[in-house]
């Protein structure tokens, strides 16, 4: 007969963002556990508050599956001696697994007869079980920030002060970090109630909603957002609910209840990234908004019943409005000067001891932009570089305003505030306000062509500066957000459509870190692969999250960050091309063409310059297929000039048949070291052909399992 299992462990409030992650390794560490030591169930599911982290795990079997083993031991030769008497290794193997040596079985391998032990271990009740594993899934998980407070010196999130175990109508006993586990839950705090006795498992949920505690995070969730919607609307208004804010109110309540106020309209001339900040970041508010942006009231959550709400209002209103006061106080001082009259300031702000300071960083970033914009002007695309270089020395400025030292989030959104109270153009205080995006993986990258130039030159700076004095990231640890920045920039190169070498860009940018960074030409270059080899990591991680194939994305990694934009294309092209049932073939007539040079290289043979001459082939295969490579050569450069990769590939499917009978009646390392130039000419021609769309050697057949393989930098 099965039973429910609950386990609740009863703690401290946990900071917010520690619930959710909390609550799935608790749930997957107890399957895992049941599962390791053979104790069923029909299902599980995780529940919790700041104050709880629980799991309730249906149907569980009052007993653990027994479990038969065959334990192989010493050679079977060994089992007794000459006289008979069973030996001494075969007494200790018995004796090991609880056997007597006549129960010992042998079993014939390939390397001969071995003793084996055939052992039953039995099924343990569920209880002894559960008291066992209890503590060690509460031991293995692991918080952002761990704390002890006890004389064990036990580590968890917040100090432990209850633990609630209960399998059917049983108590499961254990003792962890001085609490023994028993059969009270505790309620809301503010309402002040006694722990109440569960009699069993299956109580715990109406037990604790009795206690007004919303157990469940998603009837939580639920509940919340529909009571916010509520009040928004008897406000006049309707919900603010960009970012995470409603996620994390679900984490920091038990039992949501929304509570409307007001604030002066004074306020709302206020930037509004500024105001959402001081509702939303410091005091979680929800911001309500009208049919012409914010409006002056805001809905704030309580955790508890709605008993004294007008004392409640009046507290949220009167907070808000100090809050509000001070930020109004300092965008008064900030707007008392220019951006660029506040440029002076950043020579007194640190960016990296090595690195100088921010004065200096903003200088390196306008000189990387005016190079990128000589680079595009050649591309003829229609940039504004004087919006360019005004973005890139002001991004930086408001690091120096008073409301971005109170509100770092803010860096770059008050910046393009105060550039358009400055009297400066759209163009470049939007791109002020987004020089830092995308801020997220999934965010947008900066709207107009100038900001995302200022934006590149700023990552790339960032990035060549980290690696160049070996500060580059290490596991998880990415103190400087490289790996964002790195993402970043490709994503502004692709969305943009930006032609830019990234590989010439990231010298330029090393090259501008010379009055901190001196770095020897050899030093240099090494510095540069590394950090292309970071910034290529980053391309196959978004290229895979894209769909495509590792193999896919190793076919087109050589030169893959002169130009991305193609290689994107490139990479599009061979994934849809490799349905068409000649692809694998073609894949594999090339690896043999690329092989055969390679042999060629390794025996010191001559390509013949300027390719093969018709008059030094003689055979029909050979020649036909010269005459191939120069029709799809001329094809070729028309797809390539209008970026149809996928055109550039078809075409060279086409002419398989072709590739086939060269190799079928041609003899490549032929004796006539005349013929076999110009035959390894002919294949020359053909790989570097092909590989100006792909490598395809790094193409695998659909037997082969592809996994990631790290590799030595192609840049």
């Amino acid at each position: 007969m099965s039973k429910d299992l609950l386990f609740e462990i009863g703690t401290e409030p946990l900071p917010a963002r520690f619930v959710a992650p909390a609550l799935a390794q608790l749930l997957e560490k107890l399957q895992a556990a049941l599962h390791e030591n053979r104790l069923s169930y029909s299902g599980a599911q995780s529940l919790g508050t700041l104050r709880r982290l629980a799991v309730c795990v249906c149907g569980v079997e009052e007993k653990s599956t027994a479990l038969d083993l065959a334990e192989k031991g010493p050679p079977a030769r060994l089992l007794k001696d000459a006289a008979g008497r069973f030996t001494p290794q075969a007494e200790g193997f018995a004796r090991k697994h609880g056997l007597r040596p006549e129960d010992l079985q042998t079993v014939s391998t390939p390397k001969g007869e071995f003793l084996l032990a055939k052992v039953r271990v039995p099924g343990e009740p569920a209880l002894k079980v559960l008291a066992r594993v209890l503590p060690e899934v509460v031991s293995s998980l692991e918080f952002p920030k761990s704390l002890e407070w006890e004389e064990s010196r036990f580590r968890f999130g917040r100090p432990i002060r209850s633990l609630t175990a209960l399998y059917g109508k049983s108590a499961v006993p254990f003792k962890l970090a001085g609490v023994r586990s028993g059969r009270k839950v505790a309620g809301l705090p503010a309402k002040g109630a006694r722990p109440a006795t569960l009699s069993q498992a299956g109580d715990y949920r109406e037990k604790l909603r009795d206690l007004l505690v919303l157990v469940d995070p998603e009837d939580r969730r639920q509940v919340l957002r529909g009571r916010l919607e509520k009040a928004a609307e008897g406000a006049g208004g309707r919900l603010d609910l960009e970012g995470g804010l409603l996620e994390e109110t679900v984490f920091m309540t038990e039992h949501p209840v929304p509570v409307v106020g007001r604030f002066k309209e004074e306020y709302l001339r206020l930037p509004a990234p500024l105001l959402k900040m001081v509702l939303k970041g410091q005091l979680k508010f929800f911001p309500l908004l009208g049919s012409k942006g914010l409006i002056a009231s805001f809905v704030g959550v309580r955790d508890g019943v709605s008993e004294g709400q007008a004392a409640v209002r009046e507290g949220f209103e009167r907070v808000l409005a100090a809050r509000l006061s001070d930020a109004a106080f300092f965008l008064g001082r900030d707007e008392k000067t220019t951006l660029e009259a506040k440029l002076p300031g950043l020579a007194r702000v640190t960016y990296q001891n090595r690195l100088g300071s921010m004065a200096e960083k903003a200088g390196r970033v306008k000189a990387l932009a005016g190079w990128m914009c000589a680079e595009l002007r050649r591309r003829d695309l229609p940039l504004n570089e004087g919006a360019v270089a005004d973005i890139s020395a002001l991004a930086y400025a408001d690091l120096v305003c008073e409301t971005v030292k109170e509100f770092p989030e803010l860096q770059g959104a008050m910046g393009g505030f105060y550039a358009r109270h400055d009297g400066l153009d759209e163009r470049t205080a939007l791109g002020i306000e987004e020089f830092y995006f995308p801020v997220a993986a999934k965010s947008p990258v900066p709207t107009t062509l100038e900001g995302a130039v200022a934006s590149l030159a700023g990552k790339l700076d960032s990035l060549a500066g980290s690696f160049a004095i070996g500060v580059a990231p290490t596991g998880s640890a990415d103190p400087f957000a490289l790996r964002r920045q790195a993402a970043g920039a490709l994503r502004i190169l692709l969305e943009k459509q930006l032609p830019l070498d990234l590989a010439a860009a990231a010298d330029a940018a090393l090259g501008g870190l010379e009055a901190r960074v001196k770095l020897p030409a050899e030093d240099r270059r090494r510095v540069a692969g590394e950090l292309l080899d970071f910034v290529w990591g980053r391309a196959q991680s978004f290229f895979e999250e894209q769909g495509f194939r590792v193999d896919e994305i190793r076919s087109v990694r050589e030169d893959g960050l002169r130009h991305f934009t193609n290689t994107y294309l490139r990479l599009k092209a061979i994934h849809d091309v490799r349905a068409n049932p000649e692809f694998a073939p073609l894949a594999a007539v090339f690896k043999r063409a690329a092989n055969i040079l390679k042999q060629a290289a390794g025996r010191q043979s001559v390509l013949p310059e300027g390719g093969p001459r018709r008059e030094d082939l003689k055979e029909p295969a050979e020649l036909a297929l010269l005459d191939a490579l120069d029709y799809v050569g001329r094809e070729m450069e028309e797809h390539l000039t209008a970026r149809r990769f996928d055109g550039c590939l078809r075409s060279v499917v086409n002419f398989k048949p072709l590739l086939d009978e060269f190799f079928d009646k041609v003899m490549v390392m032929t004796d006539d070291k005349v013929l076999k130039a110009a035959r390894l000419g002919l294949l020359d021609r053909l790989v570097k052909l092909i590989k100006r769309v792909a490598d395809l050697s790094e193409i695998q057949g659909p037997e082969r399992q592809e996994q990631p393989q790290p590799v030595g930098s192609k840049y």
